[in-house]
């Protein structure tokens, strides 16, 4: 079996070692402690990934504030301070007992597209690898490179953005942070039909109607934050698996953090004072993560230059953490 750290190398820009946070206590074991690093520190059974994607050009073109680039850096100084330890789970049953590495942050190309084709070929690397990636953007526009490399793994993929925006739209003259599903529907290989798109958590006055009728014309599940309000996010996100999973071979979560109302996540690129909870997102998180069919999830807009003292990096991080206790329980 290849080690796809060495595979990658020439793509890959290793985590900075001062990010892996550690208490240097054996009773008070951090995720900076247990998560592999460098290519001297990979093993065989690694079973999470984790890249970033530190570029925000895909903002830039959709005409949205920049600053997505430094979440990568931001998240992981999150993460890496969480113990891996949550009371439901029991003592001999943590997040410790995952092999989890960090391959570092895709390097930026001369253009987005190229930038975009290292994540893609990083993605069917690592699955090929059966590593699941956890992709830290950066941009929403990451979402069509990982679905292109996602796919190329798969007879057919489900996928479930979970968004204030449905990012429907047409990418001319050029794709970006705006048109991630709009390309996966339309792609080529048809690895994507409608009916296996859910767009989960969109919200009132924030998206075309003309985007919203083609996308129902065409099959996908559309569900409002309302509809979250009313039934409840474990209801309606359950319904979304069923619906991204019915006849595929695996599904992908996208988690926008702008879906989340800005008193929990006020550093994203387009922030709202409604949208879900902090609790909501994590709820979705873990039962993404409990999920057999779940094989990739990609966080996106995080904006540290408008966060409040890390407040939406560190729900990012918790979106990672939540996951990885809900896969703990497949």
């Amino acid at each position: 079996m290849i080690n796809p750290a060495e595979h990658l190398r020439d793509i890959l820009i290793e985590p900075a070692p001062d990010l892996f946070f550690s208490r240097n206590d054996s009773d008070d074991i951090r995720m900076g402690d247990l998560v592999l690093r460098k290519l001297e520190g990979y093993v065989q059974e690694v079973t999470v990934g984790i890249l970033g994607v530190p570029e925000d050009e895909g903002v830039r073109r959709n005409k949205g504030r920049t600053g997505a680039r430094y979440a990568p850096t931001n998240i992981r100084q999150a993460l890496y301070k969480f113990t891996p330890f949550s009371p439901d789970q029991t003592l001999d049953d943590d997040i410790a007992s995952l092999r989890i590495f960090d391959f570092g942050d895709i390097r930026e190309g001369t253009t987005l597209e190229e930038t975009h084709e290292h994540l893609e070929y990083a993605i069917e690397i690592l699955l090929d690898s059966n590593i699941i990636p956890i992709v830290l953007g950066g941009g929403h526009d990451i979402s069509y490179p990982n679905f292109l490399g996602f796919s190329k793994t798969a007879f057919q993929v489900g996928v479930i953005n979970i968004d204030a925006h449905l990012d429907y739209r047409n990418p001319v003259p050029m794709r970006n942070s705006g048109t991630s599903f709009r390309q996966m529907l339309d792609d080529e290989s048809k690895k994507l039909l409608p009916h296996n798109l859910v767009e989960l958590g969109i919200q009132p006055f924030a998206n075309a109607s003309a985007h919203v009728q083609t996308l129902k014309e065409r099959g996908a599940m559309l569900r409002t934050l309302d509809q979250i309000r009313s039934e409840g996010m474990k209801n309606l996100f359950e319904d979304a698996l069923r619906y991204a999973s019915n006849d595929t071979d695996r599904i992908m979560v996208s988690f926008d953090m702008d879906a989340v109302r800005s008193a929990d996540a006020p550093g994203v690129s387009a922030p709202s004072p409604v949208g879900l909870t902090a609790e909501e997102i994590l709820e979705a998180a873990f039962l993404a993560g409990r999920h057999y069919s779940t094989q990739l999830i990609d966080i996106a807009e995080v904006n540290p230059n408008f966060d409040v003292d890390g407040t939406t990096s560190k729900l990012a991080a918790l979106v990672v953490m939540h996951f990885l206790n809900g896969f703990l329980q497949r």
